[in-house]
């Protein structure tokens, strides 16, 4: 039995919903860009006359809109949203999908260690992270091209990429480590969604507040922030942290699963 195929397999249908998401949400983006820049700043204007807050939520504090760049920072926080969602989604799945399916006789009474068919489902939901992210930057890219807009932006799709990339792998660290905890999969899968939710107030919380806040260090949506994607920077600081927490979260998962009762889920 390949473990790898079959869930490359079983992951398929939700990999191409959450795709055709993604899809929709870049395009849609990059078309109203079109009208917002050609607005000559008025738009701009009238979000300035908003409270902070309100821009806070829908992640336009502090962004230009009235240009490309500015634009697409933002729609990239909804993106992010988008990714952080699939992760938690990915990584849960992977430990709980068994228990979900009843599955559980026939994948883990093969002459597997726990560890290995767990590394492998978890592999599993990291490529396909790993090629959402990477139709993030293709959708990107295609969207302009086809609108003939913002020529020479690919280095800033790229960034966007990475950052949702490191972004997400924390999310479905977490997703997984809450799985193997949590004593149902409804559990686990509530701690998850319960943890983007938590994440992005604390975002929405740091913009409101001065750009020293602690608060950024609770929230991976504002870990790679909208003036240095655009100056061309990736924090390296939180590059480190996303890969040693996720490393971190998915050690405590595979602890966690080799300890827990199959039979009892």
């Amino acid at each position: 039995m390949n473990i790898l195929r079959r869930e490359l397999k079983a992951g398929r249908k939700a990999f191409l919903f959450w795709s055709l998401g993604l899809f929709v949400l870049v395009f849609m983006g990059v078309v109203k860009s079109t009208g917002v820049t050609a607005d000559g700043g008025g738009l701009a204007a009238l979000l300035d006359s908003f409270p902070r807050v309100v821009l806070a939520v829908f992640g336009m504090a502090g962004a230009d809109i009235g240009t490309f760049g500015g634009f697409y920072a933002v729609l990239a926080q909804y993106a992010l949203v988008l990714v952080a969602i699939y992760a938690v989604h990915l990584g849960n799945s992977a430990v709980s999908r068994e228990a979900v399916d009843k599955t559980y006789e026939f994948v883990f009474t093969k002459p597997r260690s726990r560890a290995f068919i767990l590394a492998q489902k978890l592999l599993c939901a990291l490529i396909y992270l790993a090629l959402y992210c990477a139709l993030y930057f293709a959708f990107s890219a295609a969207a302009t091209a086809t609108l003939g807009l913002a020529a020479h932006q690919s280095a800033l799709f790229l960034r966007a990429a990475v950052a949702a990339l490191l972004t997400g792998m924390l999310f479905y660290a977490f997703g997984a480590l809450f799985a193997a905890v949590a004593h149902n999969t409804e559990t686990g899968a509530r701690l998850g969604n319960a943890l983007v939710l938590a994440t992005f107030v604390a975002g929405v919380g740091y913009d409101l507040s001065d750009k020293s806040s602690l608060l950024r260090w609770f929230s991976p949506f504002r870990y790679f922030a909208t003036a240095e994607l655009l100056s061309g920077k990736l924090n390296i600081v939180f590059v480190v942290l996303c890969l040693v927490v996720a490393t971190a979260a998915l050690g405590g998962a595979f602890w966690w699963f080799e300890k827990r009762d199959l039979a009892a889920r």
